[in-house]
């Protein structure tokens, strides 16, 4: 397997820098799944995040900025949907299952660090993904460290890492 780490700033273009990969994937007829969250925006404000299945193509509401002060925020500002992160963990792991070429996890972050998001599949790929699928993770620079100690793997210490 291979294990391509897509790293950057907050807002720098990971997600599409992922997407446009993707794309370029399924263009030269190799299978692409799993997930990519990108910001949604309203009035120029980021209000959230939503979940796109890569092989589904379905998308979904992630994450929503916390509408009422007294409401408590899962991560940062952020209140994430339980069935999306459901489906999202599910869209990961039928791709490794299927043995889609490449599987996209977008992103990995403090929700993935408290061992909630996309923590349980990732955990899983890392440990089933076959000898010809790539693994493609972004993550913010900021957090990249601490990937190899929280889901152990030989493969960090191999990967490719790009840049958006």
């Amino acid at each position: 397997m291979t294990l391509t780490i897509v790293c950057g700033t907050r807002g720098q273009g990971k997600t599409t820098l992922v997407r446009q990969y993707a794309a370029d994937a399924v263009a030269t007829g190799r299978s692409v799944g799993g997930v990519v969250s990108p910001a949604v925006f309203e009035d120029g404000q980021r209000v959230g995040y939503d979940l796109i299945d890569l092989r589904a193509g379905s998308r979904r509401p992630l994450a929503r900025v916390v509408a009422a002060p007294e409401e408590t925020p899962t991560i940062g500002a952020f209140r994430f949907d339980e069935t999306a992160l459901a489906a999202g963990n599910a869209a990961i792991v039928s791709a490794v299952e299927d043995g889609l070429d490449v599987v996209a996890i977008d992103e990995v972050g403090p929700l993935e660090l408290e061992g909630k998001g996309w923590a349980p599949a990732l955990a899983f790929a890392l440990r089933t993904c076959r000898a010809q699928q790539e693994l493609l993770v972004t993550v913010r620079a900021s957090l990249l460290d601490e990937l190899p100690s929280r889901f152990p793997s030989p493969l960090w210490e191999q990967a490719q890492r790009r840049s958006p």
